[in-house]
This record gives structure tokens, C-alpha cells and sequence, in this order.
């Protein structure tokens, strides 16, 4: 078993900004990520970035390059590919393949991951006609008469981006209440081809190859039916990578870490950081920012140990 000062399990903005506040703090960190690169839902935006402090127009791919050049600056201690077996968080120690590790403390910074349907056909096709990204894959289905399910900003966001090469953009919602910000939904509303469907839930995937077609049910009547779509764009938020701690620490009802001000959980000396804590405003910056009181929090309470 090897010591580690500070383990920090999860490679995306939050962790990452971590591993860095604890080296600024003279705390030994350790890293470790489970994806074979860093960046976590970086990886995944395929916009330019717009409200990420001193930093416009970048890619996600791109700004994470950015902090893994910080991290290779600085020479910091991180592992990418690792195969987490089990994590006690009790006695705050992570069992990897072959290797286990023990901390002065832990800091969860797993992510989310994107939310998906968890219906008959999605994942046999996937890519096949089941997209999760219109931003990335709007080329790929240019002509086509599509679906976008969700209601949030994300939701309408795609909706605009594919109404630009798409000739019928269908909006499927489980209610009439969206989620999304008003110029956005304005701007939605106001775009001939695209086409409000709402108090509607798919309930399969239809296609042998490719996708065909949506079961669908009218929530009100309960009536369901075939909708013909050469495409279906997944857009129903996120869900937190929580498994490893399942039954060790309380979760909200969406599932989420609960954290105090400090970014503590229940466990002594475990924190949580980023958009596995549900945070209220999901992005970078406050990723960022939790990562940084976690570690500031760690550092004080060690030096209020060595005080006694």
C-alpha cells in the first residue's frame, strides 16, 4: 500500500484545477483519471467556448490542452487509463488494478456523465442515427428530417443548429415547460422549421440499421404512435458518476454528492467537486472554483491539525 497525501479521483476541469491548488498549497496530489485523456465533458463540447474568463473562442479540446500544459509545467502527478477496482471512503483508500493507495484525503471529482433514454433500439444505434451531439454530428444528418428530445438550453441549442441544414426539426419534450433561457426559446419558436412537440415521451428507437422512426406516447391521451425521422439527438441532461461510492455517502434526489460551502461530504476528510455535486450553475469556471476550495479547505484543516 503506498501513502498519497491527497488523492483526487476524476481528470476534468475540477480535478485538474485541484491537482494544481495542491501543489500552489504544498499539498502532495495525486490524480487519477479513468477515460485514457484528460478533460473530462471537455472532450464532449464541440462549440467555442464564450464566457470562460480571458480564454473566448476556444474548443473544449482545446482548453483542456491548455491545462494539461499547466500540469506538465509544473510536473504534477497524474495517471490517466487507471481502472479504479473500488474506492473505501471510509478509510479514504482507492484499490486500482494491481496497486493500492490510501490518502490524507480524497477529493471525488467524477463528472457527469450525458444522460441517456434508456430505451428499446438507443444503444444498438447509437451513432447509427442516435446522435447525443448536434453540434458535433449536424453535418452528418444535413437533409435529413430529424428529432431533438429534451427541454433545456442544450435541447434548444441543437434544435437552432439543426434547423440551419435540416428541413424539419421536431422538438419531443415530456411537458410544456422548458427549462431553457428565453432568447433561446424565442429564437426556437420563431424558426419556421423547427416543430414543438411536447407532453410526448419516446418509447423506443425504431430501425433495423439505421434509425427509422420514434414510439411515442401522447402523455395526456396515452396514445401511442410512429413518428418517421432519419435522426434522433439525445438532449436530457446529465447524470452524475457516482458508482464507486454507491451506499458509502448520501445523494440528493437527482442523485448528486451532497457537499457543504467547503465542498465536504459526510465522510471526514472526503470532498467533492464539480458537476458531480450538482452545482447551480453547471460550467468550467465553477468547476474550477470547487476544485479550489477543496483544496484551500484541505490545506487549512491540516494546518489547524499542526497548530494543536
Amino acid at each position: 500500500m503506498s501513502q498519497g497525501e491527497v488523492i483526487i479521483l476524476g481528470g476534468g476541469p475540477a480535478g485538474i484545477s485541484a491537482l494544481l491548488w495542491c501543489h500552489s498549497l504544498h499539498l502532495r496530489g495525486r490524480l487519477l483519471e479513468r477515460g485514457e485523456a484528460l478533460g473530462g465533458q471537455l472532450l464532449q463540447m464541440y462549440h467555442r467556448l464564450t464566457d470562460y474568463p480571458g480564454l473566448p473562442g476556444l474548443l473544449g479540446v482545446e482548453l483542456r490542452d491548455r491545462f494539461v500544459d499547466h500540469l506538465a509545467e509544473l510536473a504534477l502527478d497524474w495517471q490517466a487509463g487507471c481502472q479504479v477496482e473500488s474506492v473505501d471512503l471510509r478509510s479514504r483508500t482507492v484499490r486500482l488494478a494491481g496497486e493500492e493507495i490510501s490518502a490524507e484525503a480524497l477529493i471525488l471529482a467524477t463528472g457527469a456523465r450525458k444522460r441517456s433514454l434508456g430505451v428499446p433500439g438507443e444503444a444498438r444505434l447509437a451513432q447509427r442515427g442516435v446522435s447525443y451531439s448536434g453540434t458535433r454530428d449536424h453535418t452528418a444528418y444535413a437533409g435529413r428530417e430529424v428529432c431533438v428530445v429534451g427541454g433545456g438550453d442544450s435541447a434548444i441549442e441543437n434544435c437552432l443548429i439543426l434547423s440551419r441544414v435540416c428541413p424539419r426539426v421536431t422538438l419531443i419534450h415530456r411537458s410544456d415547460r422548458f427549462r431553457a433561457r428565453t432568447s433561446w426559446l424565442s429564437a426556437a419558436e420563431a424558426t419556421p422549421n423547427i416543430h414543438f412537440l411536447p407532453w410526448t415521451e419516446v418509447l423506443e428507437v425504431v430501425g433495423d440499421d439505421q434509425v427509422e422512426a420514434l414510439r411515442l406516447r401522447d402523455r395526456r391521451s396515452g396514445d401511442e404512435y410512429l413518428l418517421p425521422t432519419g435522426a434522433v439527438f439525445v438532449k436530457v441532461g446529465i447524470q452524475p458518476n457516482t458508482d464507486l461510492f454507491a451506499g458509502q455517502l448520501p445523494l440528493d434526489p437527482e442523485g448528486y454528492l451532497i457537499v457543504d460551502g467547503s465542498q465536504r461530504t459526510e465522510a471526514e476528510e472526503v470532498y467533492a467537486v464539480g458537476d458531480v455535486t450538482r452545482p447551480v450553475c453547471l460550467s468550467i469556471a465553477t468547476a474550477v472554483g470547487h476544485g479550489a476550495i477543496a483544496a484551500k479547505e484541505i490545506a487549512l484543516r491540516r494546518l489547524a491539525r499542526s497548530s494543536v
